[in-house]
């Protein structure tokens, strides 16, 4: 339910936070602190007031990007990354073989960029995370309607299946 803090307005992450302290077990409470620390920034115990964080709200936070139907992964790159290493096939390659690779990869890349310029529609995500993203998006379009923090938490978190 942690990770659900990212669809919450940057304005609301006290309540939310506070919501989520009272509800988690002991057990969980090093990994919110962490949250809260790196992610929102702790208290200063004199001024009241939260410290600067290390992350940004406007880095990290998935409740603007979910309302304007921005992408929210870097599946993109991650998958890149898979296929060179799949072509490049060793740890340690040459200098000549991750060049070669490279031209390779870019090849195919471009022959991709021509067909999305000719018109051709890029290949749709799975199902299920096409799912996934349209139940989020719901919940997120109902946050105003929501009166129990925890509620919204709980709704986001269903939705991600953690591998």
């Amino acid at each position: 339910m942690i990770l659900a803090l990212a669809f919450v307005p940057p304005c609301d992450l006290d309540i939310y936070t506070e919501a989520l302290s009272d509800f988690l077990p002991e057990e969980l409470m090093p990994i919110l602190d962490w949250f809260e620390y790196n992610y929102i920034g702790i208290y200063n115990r004199r001024s009241r007031r939260r410290r600067p964080l290390l992350y940004p709200h406007d880095i990290w936070s998935q409740y603007e990007t979910t309302l304007k139907d921005e992408g929210r992964t870097n599946n993109h790159a991650e998958a890149a990354h898979r296929r060179i290493a799949f072509e490049l096939g060793a740890n340690h390659p040459t200098i000549w073989k991750f060049i070669e690779t490279l031209m390779k990869l870019q090849k195919g890349r471009d022959l991709n960029m021509e067909q999305l310029i000719t018109g051709h529609t890029p290949p749709l995500a799975l199902k299920k995370y096409r799912s996934a993203d349209e139940r989020i998006k719901k919940i997120v379009l109902e946050y105003n309607n929501e009166r129990d923090a925890l509620a919204y938490l709980k709704r986001i978190a269903h939705n991600y299946q953690m591998n």
